[in-house]
């Protein structure tokens, strides 16, 4: 009797260890993405079931982004939102943040894999419920850029074809499935690894071969090439020598070692080399500025009091919108409309007041010339970006000071100094009582516009903050810009319009020349991102330790009694 319950219960525990825990299926399912490669304007499709009718819900990709020639980006975040057509179909529309977040900016937008992981979420619809979730573990997406240039692009597929002719290979016409194997030259690397005439290379380094520009290697040393074989139709990976492998590109894990060459040099030119003489006179100039003067006098003399401040809090809303909402005018209008508005104020601000024709005329001259400058900088900066829109311009760059296209690219580092110095020239001359609040108008609309092509604009990129963070970023990237230019004309000396006229000729224009020269160059000598980030990282030193040098040898000048009797100064 004792052993009944004892047994009862054994036989309870073993019915309940027995029977199969049904576990409820997931409300909502993802199968798969279609199609397998989009571009932006395309719709991409997310595949599942249980998706709510009609419901937004966000998609979130999470995983490693492979590109053509670079080393594997891992951890890759993208959020999108997306609406349910049909029970087992999201769709969203590529755009072009999408393409690239993937694929990079500007002119080294390249084809990109990504594989990982694509969550889709809907928010519950009762009130602290959880939402409905589905996930797809293990997906593949290819990401094209939405246009290139066709130099870049042949470069590209030049350099591919280099790579397999060293390896041994000669490829056919690469189709979406990959790059048949059509030759293999005998004792050749690619011979020694097994691959044989008939088998189709399906990537190299991660990324899916779409085209001969796909296979770079993202390494100086090897390159993995996955191989579906013709017989089996198994796909295996190769893993093949690149040591005594010479290509056209600077491969990305040298640029560590170009940035330390770049920042030697800097260091040398800027901190042991003696600065000109002229340089030694401008530093005294400021100092001689400065001296004696506040804060609060510094700033009043940069924004203005009353209606010169009222000019500047207007003019700087104006700034405002343009990154508070997607465009003003319209997207292809904005730059064109800014600098239009800045010359025009500018030129007004000169004439207004002045008497006498031939005077007028002389200054509308000199003005027109100056605002010619600025037109002409604006235009190589378009086409050096290869974008009209002011919005696009500044949406290819970054938000780090070596992302700016004036770091990157030193077309546009000589056109931005000249950009600089046509607006300094404009500032030196004098406008009447009249222009005087034009001419401010101008200077922060000019600035605006600067800032915009050269200096990021409102981009934040990874940072966020929003559109209000945003649009505080290009206030406050354009007054910076206008007090360096402000401050630089009211430390020159006087000079009488006809000096200016003819810096006009004999600085600006052959510095124009120069930015020209450069950008047509870079149509046909594209540089690596390797050298790009080198070259950007070594412009932000430069000019960071300029800064530094030049904030020192003022601070020393204006500890000291001021010459009264200085030739230089």
């Amino acid at each position: 009797m004792r052993r009944t319950p004892i047994f009862l219960l054994f036989c309870l525990l073993c019915l309940l260890l027995g029977c199969e825990r049904q576990v409820p299926p997931p409300l909502v399912e993802v199968t798969d993405l279609a199609p397998r490669a989009v571009e932006p304007g395309d719709r991409l499709e997310v595949h599942g079931t249980g998706f709510p009718q009609g419901r937004v819900g966000r998609v979130t990709l999470t995983g490693t982004v492979y590109r053509p020639g670079e080393s594997p980006q891992r951890a890759v975040t993208y959020e999108a939102e997306g609406t349910v057509a049909t029970p087992d179909r999201l769709e969203l529309v590529v755009r072009d943040p999408f393409a690239e977040h993937f694929c990079g900016r500007g002119d080294h937008a390249v084809h990109a894999t990504f594989v990982g992981s694509v969550e889709v979420v809907f928010a519950s619809l009762n009130p602290g419920a959880p939402p409905l979730v589905g996930r797809l573990r293990e997906a593949t997406l290819d990401v094209l850029p939405s246009s290139g240039r066709a130099s870049i692009a042949d470069a590209r597929t030049k350099e591919g074809a280099k790579v397999l002719a060293y390896l041994g290979i000669v490829p056919g016409a690469v189709t979406g499935r990959g790059a048949p194997v059509e030759q293999v030259q005998p004792g050749s690397l690619a011979a020694n690894a097994g691959i044989q005439v008939g088998d189709v290379l399906a990537g190299a380094d991660g990324v899916h071969v779409l085209g001969l520009g796909d296979i770079l290697p993202a390494s100086s040393r090897m390159i993995e090439l996955s191989v579906r074989h013709a017989d089996s139709g198994a796909e295996e990976t190769k893993a093949l020598s690149l040591v005594e492998y010479s290509g056209d590109r600077v491969p990305i894990e040298y640029a560590p070692a170009l940035v330390i060459v770049g920042l030697a040099l800097a260091v040398l030119v800027l901190l042991v080399v003696p600065g000109p003489p002229s340089l030694a006179a401008f530093e005294l100039r400021i100092a001689s500025r400065l001296r004696g003067r506040g804060l609060q006098a510094m700033t009043s003399g940069l924004f203005g009091t009353g209606h010169a401040a009222a000019v500047s809090t207007l003019a700087s809303a104006v700034v405002a919108a343009f990154a508070l909402m997607p465009w003003v005018v319209s997207p292809e209008a904005d730059g064109v409309v800014l600098a239009s508005v800045a010359g025009a104020l500018f030129v007004w601000a000169k004439v207004a007041g002045v008497k006498g024709f031939g005077a007028s005329m002389k200054t509308c001259l000199l003005a027109l010339g100056a605002v010619l400058v600025m037109v002409a900088v604006v235009t190589l900066a378009i086409v050096q970006v290869g974008a009209i829109e002011l919005g696009e311009i500044v949406r290819l760059q970054g938000a780090l000071p070596w992302e700016y296209v004036a770091a990157r690219y030193p077309a546009l580092a000589v056109a931005g100094c000249v950009y600089g110095a046509s607006i300094v020239a404009l500032l030196r001359v004098e406008p009447s009582r009249h222009g005087a609040l034009l001419e401010r108008a101008a200077l922060i609309f000019a600035s605006a516009l600067f800032a915009s092509l050269f200096l990021g604009g409102w981009q934040l990129g990874t940072l966020g903050g929003g559109r209000f963070a945003s649009a505080v970023a290009l206030v406050a990237k354009t007054w910076l810009v206008a007090g360096v230019l402000l401050g630089i004309a009211r430390v020159l000396p006087a000079t009488p319009a006809r000096a200016i006229g003819r810096a006009l000729l004999r600085r600006l224009v052959p510095g124009l020349a120069l930015a020209a020269g450069l950008v047509a160059a870079s149509r046909f000598l594209v540089p690596s991102f390797a050298i790009e980030t080198a070259f950007g990282a070594t412009v932000v030193a430069v000019v960071a330790l300029f800064l530094v040098r030049l904030g020192a040898r003022v601070r020393i000048a204006a500890t000291h009694p001021e010459p009264h009797a200085s030739s230089s100064v």
